[in-house]
């Protein structure tokens, strides 16, 4: 009966974390009831003990330890204190075990059906699950990548019910809803991740594209709204739906409409030009494209180009971007004006930045 009233008290109308500090809380006071319970029924029987001691044998009476350093001695401190001590004890641990254990399994729970929300920061969101093939394929981009290798990567669907487990096993986190909704991104912290990619919600589907350029109109007036930039890339279905995406003001916007059919041609112009393709566009081997804020204006494009081949760092500069326009293998007279930016073949972005102090300390000399 008196278990059934803790029990009752503990479990009424508490959340989890309300509910373990009652236990607390209780298991707290039971300590120091048989505790002062215990001293005054042994107190004239056992030489030395102290009140200090009572409480330290209440607690490992209660926890079951039994160290059996103190124990009782007397018919009231056998049959009035012990007896509830241990019962009580072993009901209110097995209790609190069982609190524990559903908390936890609770939070795991939720985490796979996405219902948590996400604290974490310098993550990447990927919004939509068109397949699982198409997500990993992402996942092993990035973590192909040294700079993105070790970052969390959550995902926004309101298909799935559960995360699979074949993400789950990789660390991935999940968000279960609209990634249309404001309220959904939050919820993956949006303000606080390292970028978003946003995939068509049906592989091939060009009504993908609304939703596509929903999310990121969203995400583009959340960032207006809270001052914090957000990297967005979009992939687009069809190229019919390109202005309208435009207007979002994404970071990037990939376009899959058409670049298998111009591939299959290049690929039957050139057999084999396929592989050279698949390696520029990937971060798992070899060397790839990357896009450098230059600062040496006014140097033509050539010199910078020559100063690149002959500089021991392997890379090749290709091309140049100028207004948006971008210029593969440009004439040579291109002066480098404030603004543009380089187009890059190298290992890593950063080698690109030894030829540029070199150029820069032979100007100065």
């Amino acid at each position: 009966m008196f278990l059934q009233l803790i029990r009752k008290f503990i479990s009424r109308r508490s959340d989890t974390s309300m509910r373990l500090w009652k236990i607390l809380l209780v298991a707290s006071g039971l300590n120091l009831l048989f505790g002062v319970g215990f001293y005054f029924a042994e107190r004239n029987h056992q030489e030395g003990l102290s009140f200090i001691d009572s409480l330290w044998w209440a607690m490992v009476t209660m926890t079951t330890v039994g160290y059996g350093d103190y124990f009782p001695q007397t018919f009231a401190g056998r049959f009035l204190i012990a007896y509830p001590c241990f019962i009580v004890g072993i009901g209110l641990l097995g209790y609190l075990l069982a609190s524990v254990t559903e908390t936890v399994l609770q939070r795991v729970s939720l985490k796979r059906k996405g219902a948590m929300k996400l604290s974490n920061k310098n993550h990447i969101i990927i919004c939509n699950y068109p397949s699982l093939d198409k997500v990993t394929q992402i996942l092993d981009e990035l973590q192909a990548n040294s700079s993105y290798a070790d970052k969390k990567v959550a995902l926004i669907s309101n298909e799935l019910d559960e995360l699979p487990s074949a993400l789950a096993k990789r660390g991935v986190l999940f968000v279960k809803g609209l990634p249309t909704s404001d309220e959904t991104l939050y919820q993956a912290n949006v303000t606080e991740c390292d970028g978003v990619f946003v995939l068509p919600a049906v592989s091939g589907d060009p009504a993908s594209d609304a939703q596509t350029y929903a999310i990121g109109s969203i995400i583009e007036l959340i960032e207006q709204e809270t001052g914090t930039p957000i990297k967005t890339v979009v992939e687009l279905v069809s190229s019919r739906n390109l202005r309208m995406m435009e207007r979002a003001q994404t970071d990037g916007i990939i376009l899959a409409d058409g670049i298998n059919e111009r591939m299959i041609v290049q690929e039957f112009f050139y057999p084999g030009i396929r592989k050279t393709f698949e390696q520029l566009i990937t971060s798992r081997e070899g060397s790839q494209f990357y896009i450098h804020e230059t600062s040496l204006q006014s140097q033509r494009f050539v010199e910078v180009q020559i100063a690149t081949l002959q500089h021991p760092v392997n890379m090749q500069l290709v091309g140049i971007i100028k207004n948006d326009r971008h210029i593969l293998n440009p004439p040579k007279d291109t002066l480098i004006d404030a603004g543009d930016r380089l187009i890059i073949l190298a290992d890593k972005a950063e080698d690109f930045l030894s030829v540029e102090r070199d150029i820069q300390l032979k100007q100065s000399a």
